[in-house]
């Protein structure tokens, strides 16, 4: 009788999980402070280790292959303010990444009281990865990742 009821919950996983809006080549998107985005581009438009860049993200994207595209994973700052803002692609070659860097697309970062700018600075995770000392307690976070000896292992 309790698996019907916990089915539901199965299928959506975690409340907390919130899939990044995608970002076409060309789109316009309207985003509030805190809010995931994943810009996606298809074969010709970019290439692995170009970057995603525009003054209202919280750190620059790099694109990676997420077959069967690529994808940048990007995180609009919880101290955006609104407007209108561009996304720039600058080549992962470029020896002069201001001669290289090509509009992608525009977004509308929506107003936020402080409110909901202090839910945005608690709702933002890290990076996926992180990389701790080897001598600290592990795991410092869900998204620790590093390389530890087995003591049973040979």
């Amino acid at each position: 009788m309790a698996l019907p009821l916990l089915l539901p919950l199965l299928a959506v996983g975690p409340a907390s999980a919130a899939e990044p809006a995608p970002m076409p080549l060309g789109n316009v998107r309207s985003l509030h402070p805190g809010d995931p985005l994943a810009v996606t581009a298809v074969s010709g438009q970019a290439v692995n280790g170009d970057t995603i860049t525009s003054p209202v993200l919280q750190k620059a994207g790099r694109m990676r292959m997420t077959a069967p595209r690529l994808t940048a994973a990007v995180t609009i700052a919880c101290d955006a303010r609104p407007g209108t803002y561009p996304l720039t692609l600058t080549s992962a070659g470029a020896a002069r990444p201001a001669e290289r860097a090509a509009p992608w697309s525009h977004m509308r970062v929506e107003p936020a009281d402080e409110a909901a700018r202090r839910a945005c600075r608690n709702k933002v995770k890290p990076d996926r990865e992180e990389h701790w000392a080897a001598h600290t307690t592990w795991p410092q976070s869900e998204w620790d990742v590093r390389s530890f000896r087995c003591p049973v292992c040979r």
